[in-house]
């Protein structure tokens, strides 16, 4: 099965990399990866589009959980997990 996550991190030199990071250590294969500049330059909008038979929330869980990410939403289900 196939996921897109919209996330808006904080524009760190690293933050792709523990995005990546996270996702290779819950078991899900990368499928698609787009980052754009936030109009202030402080941020990042990065879209992410995995695909595993895992369910998703095992990877959204954990991407929510690290510094960087400001917001998380799963687009491929409609469903928003916002992190404060």
């Amino acid at each position: 099965m196939q996921h897109t996550l919209n996330i808006t991190t904080r524009n760190e030199a690293s933050v792709v990399e523990r995005l990546l990071q996270v996702t290779r250590y819950r078991g899900y294969q990368l499928a698609g990866l787009a980052m754009t500049p936030l109009t202030d330059r402080a941020g990042l909008q990065i879209t992410l589009t995995v695909q595993s038979e895992k369910p998703i929330t095992l990877l959204t869980s954990q991407l929510v959980k690290l510094y960087d990410v400001q917001q998380l939403e799963l687009a491929s289900a409609d469903v928003a997990v916002l992190r404060a």
